[in-house]
Protein backbone atom coordinates (compact mmCIF):
# COMPACT_ATOMS: atom_id res chain seq x y z
CA UNK A 1 0.00 0.00 0.00
CA UNK A 2 1.48 3.33 -1.08
CA UNK A 3 0.40 6.75 0.07
CA UNK A 4 1.17 9.94 -1.80
CA UNK A 5 3.51 12.00 0.40
CA UNK A 6 4.52 14.69 -2.08
CA UNK A 7 2.27 17.39 -0.61
CA UNK A 8 3.35 16.71 2.97
CA UNK A 9 7.07 16.79 2.25
CA UNK A 10 7.08 20.15 0.50
CA UNK A 11 8.63 23.26 1.96
CA UNK A 12 5.26 24.97 1.82
CA UNK A 13 3.65 22.40 4.10
CA UNK A 14 6.53 22.62 6.58
CA UNK A 15 6.32 26.43 6.49
CA UNK A 16 2.61 26.10 7.24
CA UNK A 17 3.40 24.08 10.38
CA UNK A 18 5.90 26.73 11.46
CA UNK A 19 3.21 29.36 10.89
CA UNK A 20 0.97 27.46 13.31
CA UNK A 21 3.74 27.79 15.90
CA UNK A 22 4.15 31.48 15.14
CA UNK A 23 0.42 32.12 15.50
CA UNK A 24 0.62 30.34 18.85
CA UNK A 25 3.44 32.67 19.93
CA UNK A 26 1.37 35.72 18.97
CA UNK A 27 -1.69 34.39 20.77
CA UNK A 28 0.45 33.62 23.83
CA UNK A 29 1.65 37.22 23.91
CA UNK A 30 -1.91 38.51 23.63
CA UNK A 31 -3.10 36.04 26.25
CA UNK A 32 -0.41 37.18 28.67
CA UNK A 33 -1.46 40.80 28.22
CA UNK A 34 -5.06 40.00 29.18
CA UNK A 35 -4.22 37.93 32.26
CA UNK A 36 -5.32 38.84 35.77
CA UNK A 37 -2.74 40.82 37.74
CA UNK A 38 -2.41 38.09 40.37
CA UNK A 39 -1.68 35.46 37.74
CA UNK A 40 0.88 37.73 36.08
CA UNK A 41 2.68 38.20 39.40
CA UNK A 42 2.84 34.44 39.96
CA UNK A 43 4.13 33.89 36.44
CA UNK A 44 6.77 36.59 36.89
CA UNK A 45 7.81 34.90 40.13
CA UNK A 46 8.19 31.63 38.25
CA UNK A 47 10.18 33.47 35.58
CA UNK A 48 12.54 34.75 38.27
CA UNK A 49 13.08 31.13 39.32
CA UNK A 50 13.80 30.26 35.69
CA UNK A 51 16.49 32.93 35.52
CA UNK A 52 17.84 32.13 38.99
CA UNK A 53 18.31 28.50 38.00
CA UNK A 54 20.52 29.58 35.13
CA UNK A 55 22.44 32.10 37.19
CA UNK A 56 23.27 29.40 39.75
CA UNK A 57 24.52 27.16 36.91
CA UNK A 58 22.72 24.05 38.16
CA UNK A 59 23.38 22.23 34.89
CA UNK A 60 21.57 19.00 35.76
CA UNK A 61 18.34 20.86 36.55
CA UNK A 62 18.66 23.10 33.48
CA UNK A 63 19.19 20.06 31.26
CA UNK A 64 16.34 18.11 32.84
CA UNK A 65 13.89 21.02 32.75
CA UNK A 66 14.66 21.96 29.15
CA UNK A 67 14.72 18.42 27.81
CA UNK A 68 11.65 17.17 29.69
CA UNK A 69 9.54 20.10 28.49
CA UNK A 70 10.37 19.66 24.80
CA UNK A 71 10.25 15.85 25.03
CA UNK A 72 6.70 15.98 26.42
CA UNK A 73 5.51 17.85 23.31
CA UNK A 74 7.45 15.51 21.01
CA UNK A 75 5.92 12.48 22.73
CA UNK A 76 2.36 13.77 22.20
CA UNK A 77 3.12 14.37 18.52
CA UNK A 78 4.74 10.93 18.24
CA UNK A 79 1.67 9.18 19.68
CA UNK A 80 -0.69 11.17 17.45
CA UNK A 81 0.92 9.58 14.42
CA UNK A 82 -0.46 6.17 15.42
CA UNK A 83 -4.06 7.38 15.22
CA UNK A 84 -6.01 7.61 11.98
CA UNK A 85 -7.43 10.94 13.20
CA UNK A 86 -4.26 12.20 14.86
CA UNK A 87 -3.54 15.03 12.40
CA UNK A 88 -5.39 17.72 14.43
CA UNK A 89 -3.62 16.61 17.61
CA UNK A 90 -0.20 17.16 16.03
CA UNK A 91 -1.18 20.61 14.77
CA UNK A 92 -2.81 21.65 18.07
CA UNK A 93 0.30 20.50 19.98
CA UNK A 94 2.40 22.85 17.86
CA UNK A 95 -0.01 25.70 18.59
CA UNK A 96 0.14 25.02 22.34
CA UNK A 97 3.94 24.95 22.22
CA UNK A 98 3.89 28.33 20.46
CA UNK A 99 1.38 29.64 23.00
CA UNK A 100 3.70 28.74 25.87
CA UNK A 101 6.66 30.29 24.12
CA UNK A 102 4.72 33.50 23.58
CA UNK A 103 3.83 33.67 27.27
CA UNK A 104 7.48 33.13 28.29
CA UNK A 105 8.71 35.87 25.92
CA UNK A 106 6.06 38.25 27.27
CA UNK A 107 7.08 37.40 30.82
CA UNK A 108 10.68 38.34 30.07
CA UNK A 109 9.59 41.65 28.58
CA UNK A 110 7.24 42.31 31.51
CA UNK A 111 9.91 41.54 34.10
CA UNK A 112 12.86 43.33 32.49
CA UNK A 113 11.36 45.89 30.13
CA UNK A 114 13.30 46.67 26.97
CA UNK A 115 16.24 44.59 28.24
CA UNK A 116 13.86 41.62 28.31
CA UNK A 117 14.10 41.40 24.52
CA UNK A 118 17.86 40.95 24.77
CA UNK A 119 17.55 38.42 27.59
CA UNK A 120 14.92 36.52 25.60
CA UNK A 121 17.19 36.47 22.55
CA UNK A 122 19.93 34.95 24.69
CA UNK A 123 18.05 32.64 27.05
CA UNK A 124 14.78 31.68 25.37
CA UNK A 125 14.98 32.05 21.60
CA UNK A 126 17.91 29.67 20.77
CA UNK A 127 16.41 26.60 22.44
CA UNK A 128 12.88 27.67 21.53
CA UNK A 129 13.78 27.98 17.86
CA UNK A 130 15.57 24.63 17.63
CA UNK A 131 12.77 22.86 19.50
CA UNK A 132 10.14 24.48 17.30
CA UNK A 133 11.91 23.35 14.12
CA UNK A 134 12.25 19.82 15.50
CA UNK A 135 8.63 19.65 16.66
CA UNK A 136 7.40 20.89 13.28
CA UNK A 137 9.41 18.11 11.60
CA UNK A 138 7.90 15.63 14.04
CA UNK A 139 4.40 16.92 13.33
CA UNK A 140 4.98 16.48 9.61
CA UNK A 141 6.01 12.86 10.14
CA UNK A 142 3.08 12.25 12.47
CA UNK A 143 0.58 13.68 9.98
CA UNK A 144 2.04 11.50 7.24
CA UNK A 145 1.81 8.31 9.32
CA UNK A 146 -1.67 9.27 10.54
CA UNK A 147 -2.79 9.63 6.93
CA UNK A 148 -1.42 6.18 6.17
CA UNK A 149 -3.29 4.70 9.11
CA UNK A 150 -6.47 6.40 7.91
CA UNK A 151 -6.10 4.96 4.39
CA UNK A 152 -5.08 1.57 5.75
CA UNK A 153 -8.15 1.48 8.00
CA UNK A 154 -10.53 2.33 5.16
CA UNK A 155 -8.83 0.17 2.54
CA UNK A 156 -10.09 -3.24 1.44
CA UNK A 157 -6.52 -4.25 0.55
CA UNK A 158 -4.61 -4.75 3.77
CA UNK A 159 -2.18 -7.45 2.77
CA UNK A 160 0.79 -5.13 3.20
CA UNK A 161 1.43 -3.95 6.76
CA UNK A 162 3.09 -0.81 8.03
CA UNK A 163 5.99 -2.44 9.88
CA UNK A 164 8.77 -0.80 7.86
CA UNK A 165 6.96 2.54 7.84
CA UNK A 166 6.57 2.48 11.63
CA UNK A 167 10.20 1.43 12.08
CA UNK A 168 11.38 4.38 9.99
CA UNK A 169 8.96 6.66 11.84
CA UNK A 170 10.40 5.64 15.22
CA UNK A 171 13.95 6.11 13.94
CA UNK A 172 13.17 9.64 12.80
CA UNK A 173 11.73 10.51 16.19
CA UNK A 174 14.79 9.13 17.95
CA UNK A 175 16.87 11.48 15.80
CA UNK A 176 14.58 14.38 16.72
CA UNK A 177 14.91 13.49 20.40
CA UNK A 178 18.69 13.54 19.98
CA UNK A 179 18.38 17.02 18.46
CA UNK A 180 16.35 18.14 21.48
CA UNK A 181 19.00 16.68 23.81
CA UNK A 182 21.74 18.60 21.99
CA UNK A 183 19.60 21.73 22.21
CA UNK A 184 19.18 21.21 25.95
CA UNK A 185 22.95 20.83 26.28
CA UNK A 186 23.41 24.05 24.32
CA UNK A 187 20.97 25.70 26.74
CA UNK A 188 23.31 24.76 29.59
CA UNK A 189 26.24 26.25 27.65
CA UNK A 190 24.31 29.49 27.07
CA UNK A 191 23.51 29.64 30.81
CA UNK A 192 27.23 29.37 31.57
CA UNK A 193 28.15 32.04 29.01
CA UNK A 194 25.47 34.49 30.25
CA UNK A 195 26.03 34.01 33.99
CA UNK A 196 25.58 37.32 35.80
CA UNK A 197 24.17 39.07 32.75
CA UNK A 198 20.48 38.81 33.71
CA UNK A 199 19.49 40.27 37.10
CA UNK A 200 17.55 37.91 39.38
Amino acid sequence: MRIRKVGIYTGRFYAGLLCVLLVGVLLGSLFYGSMDTGIVKRLNSAQTGYVSLRQNLDFSKILLRTLSSSTAFLLVIFVSGFCALGQPVAVITLAIRGLGLGVVLSQMYSAYGVHGMLYSALLVVPNGLICSLALALGAREAICLSNQYAVYTLSDRQENGLRETVRLYCTKFLVLEAVLAVSAGADCLIAWMTKGLVPV
